[in-house]
């Protein structure tokens, strides 16, 4: 099994874990609260499972006030990579439905952190909420990405790019405008992640901005 996790682990299959995780849904659904109790109490265990499981079931719960504090302690004390893909997928479902506005704020909060670790959690988060395809995470998206023309931690350069081909995959045409609508001087500011994001891009969103490069 490929891992880009340095946590100690079980070695247990993902598919393991999904079953794991359908034969805990019916006694969550029926005491959502009890879901982030047993959440903070499986998280210090230590071992990536565990903590994935734990990701799951604050998930799944209904408290958005005590989600967001619970995550913000956990992204205090996790830098790894599978523990963050599954804190932005799966601990941060609630908070991205139950209010747009707030979420937005929370992700502008987290991909300007000091801290790089933070920064690339909060490009995920933000590219899980654009998968949702609702035009709030579009907006959203389109407001922040000019955010990462400072960014200076390769690893969270990498996640937004990744944001940003899975926008011009679901929104093209607002992706090319957005494109052009840029001024010259904030192309040429972020001419570095552009000139790379060009890779993850569909052909004709590619093109485009190839060719607004070249006219710089």
């Amino acid at each position: 099994m490929v891992r880009r996790s340095a946590l100690p682990a079980w070695e247990v299959p993902g598919l393991l874990i999904r079953e794991v995780e359908a034969a805990l849904l019916p006694a969550v659904r029926q005491n959502p609260d009890a879901a982030l109790q047993a959440a903070v109490g499986i998280w210090p265990s230590g071992r990536l499972e565990e903590k994935q499981l734990a990701a799951f079931l604050a998930g799944l719960s209904d408290n958005t006030g005590e989600i967001r504090t619970v995550l913000l302690r956990w992204l205090a004390e996790t830098e790894d990579p599978e523990v963050l893909e599954d804190l932005a997928r799966l601990t941060c479902r609630p908070l991205r439905s139950a209010d747009a506005v707030f979420f937005r704020s929370d992700v502008r909060a987290w991909i300007t952190d000091p801290h790089p670790a933070r920064r690339r959690f909060g490009w995920t988060a933000l590219h899980r909420w654009v998968e949702d395809k609702n035009s709030e995470s579009f907006f959203a998206a389109f407001e922040l990405l000019p955010l990462v023309f400072d960014e200076t931690d390769p690893e969270a350069a990498q996640s937004a790019a990744g944001l940003f081909g899975c926008l011009a995959e679901y929104s093209p045409q607002e992706t090319k405008a957005w494109l052009s609508e840029l001024s010259s001087k904030t192309r040429q500011h972020g001419r570095r992640f552009l000139r790379s994001a060009i890779y993850v891009l569909p052909g004709e969103t590619a093109d485009h901005l190839r060719s607004l490069l070249r006219e710089e």
